[in-house]
């Protein structure tokens, strides 16, 4: 896998539309990492982007001009390879270095300082906070979804799912997690103004 720009330097991960990868900027010497995304070519019910990739693009778009500490920025969208029968779509994002559930089992016995919690509890309550202020429900909190850099900055990533909301409309009942996703969806229960169900339902 390469784009023109980046050298690619390992595989993060692999979701359910394309994989991540840890790549670097040969001019800045910067890291980033890429999400690829293959897209069927032509109008078929398989052609275009997914509609995950699409919401994830527009959300983070809406929100690239505040520069958010605790939300992850995306840098740039491009198609970086076609064949006759799909294109690769490239989101490339600012590389953080590990997940919350990696940073916590990291943490040597008895576990991380009290302070620490405070801390990361904070920036993650000011990344949610951010994004409901500004009309946005993630809808799939959960460790894997929150990125902790090595200097102890929580970022908010993985929009696949989040809404742009009113207060007027309800939340539909789809989460991605069941057990990480707030209950109100699950018991019937969808008024919007319950969305700080959110921040208490992160293992």
């Amino acid at each position: 896998m390469a784009t023109p720009r980046y050298e690619p330097v390992a595989e993060i991960g692999v979701g359910a539309y394309g994989t991540v990868y840890k790549a670097r900027d040969p001019h800045s010497g910067h890291f980033v990492a890429l999400k690829s995304v293959r897209v069927p070519n032509g109008g078929g019910a398989g052609g275009g982007l997914p509609i995950s990739t699409v919401r994830e693009v527009a959300l983070l778009r809406r929100l690239e001009a505040f520069e958010h500490p605790n939300v992850v920025r995306l840098m740039d969208v491009c198609a970086t390879a076609r064949t006759d029968r799909e294109t690769k779509v490239t989101l490339v994002f600012e590389h953080v270095d590990q997940d919350l559930r990696t940073y916590l089992d990291k943490a040597p016995p008895p576990g991380l300082p009290v302070e620490t919690i405070k801390d990361l509890m904070r920036q993650f309550l000011r990344g949610l906070d951010f994004l409901h202020a500004n009309c946005i429900v993630h809808r799939d909190l959960k460790p894997e979804n929150i990125l902790v850099t090595s200097g102890g900055t929580v970022k908010l990533a993985d929009f696949g799912l989040a809404r742009i909301y009113s207060y007027q409309m309800a939340l539909t009942p789809v989460t991605a997690s069941c057990l990480a996703g707030p209950p109100r969806p699950w018991v019937g229960h969808s008024n919007i103004q319950q969305i700080a169900t959110h921040c208490r339902c992160v293992p």
